[in-house]
């Protein structure tokens, strides 16, 4: 009945059934025909995997990007940016790195940073004479950071399976977000010296100072966030429905740039989304729920121990696996059913939760920038009109780039670790 249960996983998965269901039934049938599960319990334990305060967060955070890229409060932040940058090498792809940066901790979501920052960007250098491989690539690649930059949703989903603290992990991500924007920055700068990219013309100080006052609901949005979770005034929970307030006033009042339309717009959107996130998260939950019940969990922690691997063996090879794995599946999927699989060895090897997470959300990054899966490759084709195959060359460097700093991360601990701990303790 296991192997069965697993034959109708890879069976679901290889006819393009939709992921929860492939995990769900696969989960059921170990469940109810090798546990013994009633379907009553089942039932419950799919609903009740769902019953958490944190993954409220998701839902709001992902409705304050949306009523964002409605209400326009990203492109003042984008030209702000933009004016420090006109003199250097490659100045407008700097700008969509830096963009990426500061759009992420506004939306928290990969394709709302791709889309407030592209739909700016792209265009522009396009009509300045970047190369449409070169400019899809970095937007694409440097859109990940917004899966970095608290508020991330993917740490909102780590805290909740992994039982991290969600605002040490928003903390967490800081820093490693920073060091690959910097190293995206200075790769676009040796291609842009290469290729002889045109340079754009110098803003004043003054002008840069109008764009800064029109930037400041932009700015203020994430010294909000984390300065509320920081000083313990609200949770990362209730810091997410602080920004869909802010965010709101922000776009009706101040911007005018929403109206009923664009409202209702950014709802169905948010429900669309948490929708595909929650069942996901219920069905990939009861297929590892199957496995570590028949043993699985104590296996795999049995063989790491007898293979004296280590903990950073374990998290090399973990990385190899999971980058391996993505070439046959979505990374968010894999993170939902590998994580309550290795729990019990991560214990056992006293493996920092909060480096892992980190470690993961940069794999995933690399995952979904990956062919052929490469989910993200496909989102920025689309939105630009761009041949797959022109955003696959322009990714390229940054996806070697993203694959050292990962490495860089899982070797040097305290670039994860060192923030959240001086800031938060522990």
């Amino acid at each position: 009945m296991f192997v069965l249960g697993v034959v109708v996983c890879a069976v679901l998965f290889a006819i393009g059934a939709p992921l929860y269901v492939a995990f769900g039934l696969g989960g059921l049938v170990i469940l109810m025909f090798h546990v013994g599960m009633s379907l009553k319990q089942l039932s419950m334990m799919f609903f009740g995997s769902l019953d958490s305060f944190i993954l409220l967060a998701a839902p709001l955070f992902i409705l304050a990007g949306n009523l964002m890229l409605q209400g326009r409060i990203g492109k003042p932040l984008v030209d702000f940016l933009g004016s420090f940058t006109t003199r250097v090498p490659g100045g407008l792809g700097i700008t969509s790195v830096l963009a990426s940066l500061f759009i992420g901790a506004l939306t928290g979501v990969i394709p709302a940073t791709l889309a407030v920052v592209g739909l700016i960007m792209f265009p522009a250098m396009i009509a300045a004479g970047y190369p449409r491989s070169f400019s899809s690539g970095v937007l694409c690649a440097s859109s990940n950071l917004g899966n970095l930059i608290p508020p991330s949703i993917g740490f909102i989903l780590l805290g909740f399976l992994t039982g991290a603290s969600v605002g040490k992990l928003f903390i967490a991500g800081i820093m490693p977000g920073v060091l690959l924007a910097a190293a995206f920055a200075i790769t676009v700068m040796v291609i842009a010296k290469r290729q002889k990219f045109p340079s754009m013309p110098a803003v004043s100080w003054r002008e840069r100072g109008s764009l800064f006052i029109r930037a400041l609901p932009g700015i203020f949005m994430p010294i909000i966030i984390l300065g509320g979770i920081y000083s313990g005034m609200f949770t990362p929970t209730e810091a997410a429905a602080v920004a869909v307030v802010y965010c709101f006033i922000i776009s009706a009042v101040i911007n005018r740039g929403i109206n009923w339309k664009a409202t209702w717009t950014s709802l169905t959107d948010t429900v669309r989304i948490t929708t595909f996130i929650m069942v996901l998260i219920a069905g990939a939950l009861v297929l590892g729920k199957a496995f570590a019940l028949v043993g699985f969990t104590r296996a795999i922690t049995d063989w790491v121990v007898v293979a004296g691997l280590g903990p950073m063996g374990f998290l090399l090879l973990l990385i190899a696996v999971f980058i391996a794995m993505t070439f046959i599946m979505d990374p968010t999927a894999m993170i939902f059913v590998v994580i309550p699989l290795i729990m019990p060895t991560v214990a056992a090897l006293d493996i920092n939760l909060i480096h892992l997470c980190v470690i993961l959300i940069v794999a995933a990054s690399v995952g979904v920038t990956t062919p052929p899966m490469a989910v993200h490759l496909y989102i920025t084709a689309g939105m630009f009109d761009v041949p797959v195959e022109e955003v696959m060359r322009g990714v390229l460097p940054f996806l070697v780039v993203l694959t050292i700093v990962l490495f860089i991360i899982v070797l040097f601990p305290q670039i994860s670790t060192w923030l959240p701990g001086t800031m938060m303790g522990g």
